[in-house]
């Protein structure tokens, strides 16, 4: 209905004889006449949304004359299947039906509206609904307002895990395994490892924070830990050591 300008909006009712002809002024800025382009992209308010939207995806634009002429240029602003999806179906919409929602909270409820939290809302919805479309959609509301980049980057595709087949250590051998914590993508994280032998018997510990970073970059830091302290032992000089680590980005 947005995108055929079938919308009932102000001024729409005012030609139709349901409203007086006074009435007809946008309820968001009071100065022009309420119609679908106007109250979905002109509108000095919904247009910095917009133009939020589309900074955030790294892009820049040039306003079109009409949500018409938005929705053809949108199409092809991004790369990518399941992007294009994204961007398209789900992220334009989002937009479009926040600011009809918005506009029917001030009319018949007169709930003014709050645009600090409408940018939030729409990534949120978003984040929501591709949740809904693919489960195995890795990132929260949270992250893709810090960066868009992993949206940009992720893709659908089914990934075949390997097996694994575990194997005791060989006599006079040693096995570091190890691991990491962060809070958020990056976030506060510490790493820890523990050093055994073929007995499975307990030889060193260790156990640190490392600041702020990405869960990949601290499980690194971890193998990078085990190594050092491996070099800096004698005894394990020309030994076997294997160092085990659940991070496929690390290990690869």
């Amino acid at each position: 209905m947005t995108i055929i300008n079938r919308l009932n909006t102000r001024g729409v009712l005012v030609r139709r004889g349901v409203l007086e002809c006074l009435n007809f002024n946008c309820p968001i800025c009071l100065v022009e006449e309420e119609s679908v382009d106007h109250l979905i992209l002109h509108c000095h308010k919904h247009w910095i949304i917009w133009s939020k939207i589309i900074k955030w995806w790294g892009l820049s634009w040039c306003c079109p004359k009409n949500l018409s002429g938005l929705f053809s240029q949108w199409t092809f602003m991004v790369h990518g299947k399941f992007q294009k999806k994204a961007w398209l179906m789900l992220l334009f919409f989002s937009v479009a039906w926040s600011f009809w929602l918005l506009r029917n909270d001030l009319i018949f409820q007169q709930k003014s509206p709050n645009y600090d939290s409408v940018f939030f809302l729409i990534i949120t919805w978003l984040c929501l609904w591709l949740k809904a479309l693919h489960p195995n959609f890795p990132y929260s509301p949270s992250d893709l307002l810090r960066s868009v980049e992993g949206l940009i980057r992720w893709s659908n595709v089914q990934i075949t895990r390997t097996g694994v087949i575990w194997s005791p250590l060989t006599i006079d051998s040693f096995k570091w395994n190890m691991d990491d914590s962060s809070l958020g993508k990056p976030g506060l994280s510490g790493i820890g490892g523990v050093l055994r032998n073929h007995h499975s018997h307990l030889l060193s510990i260790f156990s640190l924070p490392v600041g702020i970073l990405d869960s990949n970059i601290a499980e690194l830091r971890a193998v990078v830990k085990a190594v050092e302290l491996s070099a800096s032992n004698c005894l394990l000089h020309h030994k076997h050591i294997t160092i085990k680590s659940d991070s496929a980005n690390v290990i690869n």
